[in-house]
């Protein structure tokens, strides 16, 4: 690590510390980016017990050590670390400490770890004080958004304030799910991650576009989980229905629907497959798909999975999927360069 370097350096072998490790930087280099990768910090595990790390954690706390471990066994150079909703409000506090915590860990790490800043979103003065605050202060990597909070979806104009200072900075947004709390009024048998996940974010991809939220702050760079949720699979029907019904969408979202659908980035995680590859590839081309396993939520053996379907999938080329695997995050996140 660039701790041990700097302490060989400090006992007078500077030289052996740079041949020692520079093959491990070279292969670092050639390591994945993963754009999607959870963890667990104290804050979360000490105020909801009950939110679990995931499938691929082999139990305890979560720490930096296991996560290396983890990304290695991957071949991921660096994880962007982004907080698992605990499908619970956390306090402006709470949000700030998980902010310092994932600053500190990146500053130990710099090269394995990226970070994505967590906010209150149900507070959008709170939120944006915060989101200023870990960008420009703590030097975090970008931004993790709910697609919705109390039935408030991004797009909504209470969330004007905080889209101007994220595309002021030109930030780079993850639109990551969870269940909105009215789901368990549809009184269905399913977990609510197996279908609704998906359709939140389909809805908040809609009304950014068809609000206008997108066409205002162009510098906003968005990263959409899970392939986007269904939005390339109905761009057609909403790119058709949302413009037909409501004639100000040609003013609020005047280069058209799917022509905006087409400047967001698709996360590959938990996405993998024969089905959503056709419909995504259709839709965008490898420089706007991104690397991610939803490690530690997803268990290895999905992770095994999409990497085949990825490694033997006929719409890309070697180079296609270097792109994916890592170029188009080095574009996003240049320090990862």
């Amino acid at each position: 690590t660039r701790r041990r370097v700097l302490k060989l350096a400090g006992a007078g072998s500077a030289t052996l510390a740079a041949q020692r490790f520079a093959p491990f930087a070279a292969a670092q280099e050639t390591g994945r980016i993963d754009v999607h990768h959870h963890w667990h910090p104290p804050v979360i595990r000490d105020a909801f017990q009950g939110v679990n790390i995931g499938s691929s954690w082999p139990g305890g706390e979560w720490n930096v050590d296991t996560a290396l471990s983890l990304m290695d066994r991957f071949d991921i150079r660096t994880g962007l670390l982004s907080v698992r909703n605990p499908r619970a409000r956390v306090t402006v506090e709470q949000c700030r400490a998980i902010n310092n915590s994932a600053a500190e860990i990146v500053a130990d790490h710099p090269t394995r770890f990226g970070a994505l800043t967590y906010l209150p979103q149900y507070d959008i003065d709170a939120a944006t004080e915060e989101a200023v605050r870990a960008l420009d202060v703590l030097g975090l990597d970008g931004v993790s958004l709910n697609p919705s909070v109390d039935r408030r979806y991004l797009g909504a104009p209470e969330y004007e304030p905080l889209m101007a200072e994220l595309g002021r900075r030109g930030a780079v947004v993850l639109l990551h799910p969870t269940a909105p709390p009215y789901f368990g009024d549809f009184g269905l048998t399913i977990r609510s991650s197996v279908i609704e996940y998906v359709f939140e974010t389909t809805r908040a991809i809609a009304n950014l576009i068809l609000s206008g939220t997108i066409e205002r702050h162009p510098g906003i760079r968005w990263i959409t989980a899970h392939a986007g949720g269904a939005a390339p699979y109905i761009a057609a029907r909403l790119a058709e229905q949302g413009e037909r019904f409501d004639p100000a969408v040609q003013e609020r979202a005047p280069d058209g629907v799917i022509n905006y659908m087409k400047t967001l980035y698709y996360g590959t995680a938990q996405a993998t497959s024969l089905y959503t590859l056709r419909a995504l590839t259709e839709l965008v081309d490898p420089s706007r798909i991104v690397f991610g396993t939803d490690l530690p939520i997803s268990p290895p053996s999905l992770i095994e999975d999409s990497d085949a379907v990825l490694a033997n999938f006929d719409g890309f080329t070697a180079q296609d999927l270097e792109t994916i695997q890592s170029g188009n995050a080095r574009t996003l996140f240049p320090r990862l360069s």
